[in-house]
């Protein structure tokens, strides 16, 4: 169970837990303030901070160097080449000592009650790991969506859900709470995975299981240099990453069967998934021949990953089965 001790923060007495937040930043100065004034009001206490800046060059660092919680320890230490999201938050990962870790990014805010509820569903949940839902927020805070599983369809998935979330990522990484034992399957990340929540998630899910929460914990702000952001669900949604990446619908299409094998390709590594996996194989295959197997491939997605609903299969099938986007893992049929 959850170690807990009573601690003092801003003169409200609180607990502190066997927690480590582990926070990447770069380039962040403008917003940390609101996120740690949000880590120090927190009713449950992390028992550790650890911070780590990927190589800021507009004061970043001269601030969280000398952040601190009430109550835990703060940690800070400083790369000196930019490596990236997925790398900084591995060596945080790998250097976590406490029972659970937590993730955390820069340019949000926590609400409250946020650590508290996450780490009281992982214990009676018995889960791995934990995820919860987030109100989207402009720069100032102020709200354009309460939901945003309801803005992006996201349908929460429960337990050992490994093809619902290899289709479909459900797990935002600002809102994860885990155990440290499941670290041990999951580190060092796998070359090209395309996100560490992603990874997370699926490992989680090959062992014993995440469980969702469903309400806002997180303000998630939106300023245009989010390293994913919140995508309202359909063509919209897709024209504006598309957009923003400025990116053809082809290459999408390509990097997006990439992502999904270097994510199934690390768990089979593993021994966490079968070689045998049907996914493997048909993402391998040529547009042309996944085009003409695409009602396979839409009986196989409805009847392992059915949690994800109508309309999140449908908009997978078209973009997997649309005759563009050969993958550079594939091989010809």
């Amino acid at each position: 169970m959850c170690q807990v001790k009573e601690v003092r923060n801003n003169g409200i007495d609180v607990t502190s837990s066997d927690v480590s937040i582990v926070l990447a930043t770069h380039n962040g100065v403008r917003w940390l303030p609101d996120l740690l004034g949000s880590l120090a009001r927190q009713t449950l206490a992390p028992a550790r901070l650890s911070i780590l800046d990927d190589a800021s060059t507009d004061g970043t660092w001269e601030l969280v160097r000398d952040a601190a919680i009430p109550g835990g320890q703060t940690v800070a230490g400083r790369q000196e080449s930019n490596v990236g999201a997925v790398r900084t938050f591995e060596r945080l990962l790998s250097m976590v000592g406490t029972e659970y870790f937590a993730l955390c990014d820069q340019d949000d805010v926590w609400l409250p009650d946020k650590l508290e509820k996450s780490l009281s569903l992982l214990e009676s949940s018995g889960a791995d790991l934990v995820y919860t839902d987030l109100r989207v927020v402009h720069e100032d805070l102020s709200q354009l969506a309460p939901s945003m599983w309801r803005l992006s369809n996201i349908l929460p998935v429960t337990g050992r859900a490994v093809v619902p979330l290899i289709l479909k990522n459900s797990v935002t990484g600002c809102t994860v709470v885990g155990r440290t034992s499941m670290l041990r399957k999951a580190l060092p990340f796998p070359p090209g995975i395309p996100m560490h929540d992603w990874w997370l998630g699926l490992v989680a899910a090959c062992g014993n299981g995440v469980a969702p929460l469903p309400e806002a914990t997180v303000l998630y702000r939106q300023h245009g240099g989010n390293e994913v952001g919140a995508a309202r669900f359909g063509y919209r949604g897709l024209r504006s990453r598309l957009d923003r990446g400025g990116t053809m619908l082809g290459t999408y299409l390509r990097d997006r069967l990439d992502a999904r094998l270097a994510l199934i390709d690390g768990l089979q590594e593993r021994g966490l998934m079968s070689r045998q996996s049907f996914l493997t194989w048909f993402y391998r295959r040529t547009p042309l021949v996944r085009f003409l197997l695409n009602l396979v491939y839409l009986f196989y997605t409805a009847t392992h990953a059915r949690v994800l609903g109508f309309r999140n299969l449908v908009v997978d099938w078209f973009l997997t089965c649309l005759p563009l986007g050969s993958s550079r893992k594939g091989v010809t049929a």
